[in-house]
């Protein structure tokens, strides 16, 4: 497929009342297919079996350089269907048979702009009647003058800026959906790295609360140990100078206001009661 923004339908008409030069006029616009029931109907007219410019068939079989596609490309359409109660010609069918082929290459191309090419008025208004955005009709003499001033006629530049519109629209929406993603994305982030700081936060206190208790439970050990052996060793350094200088100890221990201590222990100054046996 190539780069140009047109794809361009022959109908049969252009083959049997145009000539070569018309051809590669239309050639010259971009990519060309030929609906595989019109190479199937220039074919016949070449061979006799069907109506038409027999001259302008076979010339145009010949003309091989033109390089035109022959595709198969067809969908059906609800205002191109054939009913068994109509009575048809064959050229009717035909018609019918070429616009549902250019829907099909219109929907399988949607974003190039599809252009058939009939001289069958019934035809071009049956094409425009189906408002496809991206499918329009001319006539020969239309696309041969397009091909002559490189400038598209009104109708395919109103359905080229349709075209456009529409690829606008789905930028925009692809970009809008990208952008609500994103932000999905970046508030599921923070919300994540919010949670983590909670959590580490939660941890770090607790380690911290923690390590304040161990260090308050061991201050506190500290300060009973502390405790325990100021009084043992005011205890010993007491009952040593209660030994060694009870007349001393006991007028300090009487200005200090404290209660009298027990006499545990006799003074060796003291005399002892002798037991007198009876007599």
């Amino acid at each position: 497929m190539s780069n140009s923004p047109y794809l361009l339908l022959v109908e049969t008409s252009v083959i049997n009342q145009t000539d070569a030069n018309t051809w590669k006029a239309i050639a010259k616009l971009g990519e060309c297919l030929l609906p595989e029931v019109v190479a199937l109907e220039i074919k016949n007219i070449a061979n006799g079996k069907a109506e038409g410019n027999e001259s302008a068939a076979k010339q145009f079989q010949k003309l091989s350089r033109l390089n035109w596609q022959i595709t198969s490309l067809t969908a059906k359409h609800a205002d191109l269907v054939i009913r068994t109660t109509q009575n048809l010609s064959r050229k009717a069918k035909l018609m019918i048979n070429v616009a549902q082929s250019a829907v099909g290459v219109a929907n399988a191309y949607p974003n190039k702009c599809v252009v058939l090419i009939s001289d069958e008025i019934s035809l071009r208004d049956r094409i425009a009647k189906l408002d496809l955005k991206n499918l329009c009709a001319i006539p020969s003499a239309i696309a041969r003058q397009w091909s002559r001033t490189d400038q598209a006629p009104p109708i395919v530049k109103s359905a080229v800026i349709q075209l456009l519109e529409k690829s606008e629209q789905t930028v925009l929406q692809s970009t809008q959906q990208l952008n609500a993603t994103n932000l999905i994305n970046e508030k599921s982030s923070a919300s994540d790295l919010e949670v983590d700081n909670q959590i580490s936060s939660q941890v770090s206190s607790q380690k911290s609360s923690s390590k304040n208790n161990l260090n308050y439970r061991h201050i506190a050990i500290s300060l009973v140990k502390y405790g325990l052996m100021t009084t043992f060793l005011a205890t010993i350094l007491l009952f040593g100078w209660r030994l060694t200088q009870p007349q001393q100890f006991q007028e300090f221990w009487k200005k200090t206001g404290l209660p009298p201590l027990p006499k545990i222990l006799i003074d060796n100054n003291q005399p002892k009661n002798k037991l007198i046996p009876p007599k």
